[in-house]
């Protein structure tokens, strides 16, 4: 039988390329981890912002998982618009 209460429960890890790792929990994407050059291995959250740098991908990933915002936090959404580019001439005809 596996406790569902314990960190890390129901969470699934999967390698998509060496040295990259992208997490979910019942299909809600976590995070991801990459590996730097050095050896080293910088964890983000779901919305790509950097949790941290960490010498082991065990801990990279307990951060990940561990780290998450509550569900029930507010999502702010805004449009922004940008202007249509302008011809050279400033859209006069030749």
């Amino acid at each position: 039988m596996v406790s569902h209460d314990r960190p890390g429960a129901g969470v699934v890890w999967a390698r998509v390329e060496d040295g990259f790792h992208v997490g979910s929990r019942s299909g809600v994407f976590l995070g991801y981890i990459d590996r730097q050059p050095g050896g080293a291995f910088l964890a983000y959250d779901g919305r790509s912002r950097l949790v941290g740098r960490f010498e082991a991908l065990t801990a990279a990933m307990a951060a990940v998982t561990n780290d998450q915002p509550s569900h029930d936090a507010e999502i702010t959404l805004r449009e922004v618009r940008v202007p249509a580019p302008r011809s050279i001439d400033g859209g006069k005809a030749s």
